[in-house]
């Protein structure tokens, strides 16, 4: 069975009786396929610098740094409420300290103040004197403790405010890095599209619909074209038989040719 093919102008398709070929007739000449891999070139070369970008590390970094700064926010919070708790108890233990300091300094006016004292009232007031001073000096051992304390947490406090402006620092800088790469692959990208698009122009329509639903398929690694050499697809390895090779090698060279197997478009060479 023959295969009809499109003329040089038409448009035809057919399907080979042993379902190995497709072919689909076209305005295409040889110089129209060369300029295809070229395309396809330039094509794997912007999807390099896209994926170059998408898969920086300092993008995986910046979240676990995020991370990090809100878990020591939340320690750093924990601490100044800490801290604000001791500080309102120093606040009552230094008043009740200084109140004692006047109650003791108030009796010991009244007794020196010339009023007459028998011995028992004496007695009673150096006891009550003694009792306050031991109660001043407990109250300010309390005092001196929350004071240690108090410096302890602020150490904390320090090491925690320490770690997240490093944290935000280290992320800015990880922010500028990607930036940086943004640009010069905005750049690149840019620069790859416009060599294509001057390529375009000269390749039909539905062979570069044909390339294009190819390479968009995940499995085609990208590549919606390839060289046919020595009757061998060279992307998926098929061989294709001694017959269908010769009907290949008959088509006009405006004939679009895929493989059976992978359906990228096929590159004569």
């Amino acid at each position: 069975m023959d295969l009809p093919v499109g003329s040089r102008f038409g448009r035809s398709d057919a399907v080979a009786d042993s379902g190995i070929l497709f072919f689909s007739g076209a305005p295409l000449n040889m110089s129209f396929l060369a300029p295809l891999l070229e395309a396809q070139d330039l094509d794997l070369a912007v999807d390099a610098a896209n994926k170059r970008a998408a898969e920086l590390p300092e993008r995986g970094a910046l979240p676990v740094l995020a991370e990090g700064i809100v878990r020591v926010e939340a320690e750093l919070a924990v601490a100044r409420e800490e801290r604000a708790e001791m500080e309102r108890s120093e606040d009552e233990l230094a008043r009740a300290v200084s109140q004692i300091a006047l109650d003791i300094e108030s009796a010991e006016v009244e007794r020196y103040s010339g009023k007459r004292k028998d011995r028992d009232e004496a007695v009673a007031h150096d006891v009550s004197q003694q009792a306050l001073r031991d109660k001043q000096t407990g109250l300010e051992e309390q005092e001196m403790g929350l004071l240690e304390s108090i410096e302890i947490v602020e150490g904390r406090i320090a090491e925690f405010e320490s770690t997240i402006a490093s944290h935000r620092m280290e992320s800015e800088n990880l922010a500028e890095v990607i930036r940086n790469v943004q640009s010069e692959v905005a750049t690149k990208v840019a620069r790859l599209s416009e060599s294509r698009a001057a390529i375009a122009p000269g390749i039909p329509d539905d062979v570069l619909a044909a390339y294009e639903r190819v390479r968009s398929q995940p499995r085609s690694g990208g590549r919606g074209a390839t060289s046919l050499k020595e009757g061998r697809c060279t992307g998926c390895r098929i061989k294709l038989p001694s017959l269908e090779k010769k009907r290949m090698l008959a088509e006009p060279e405006e004939a679009l040719i895929q493989c059976p197997q992978c359906r990228r478009v096929l590159v004569r060479g």
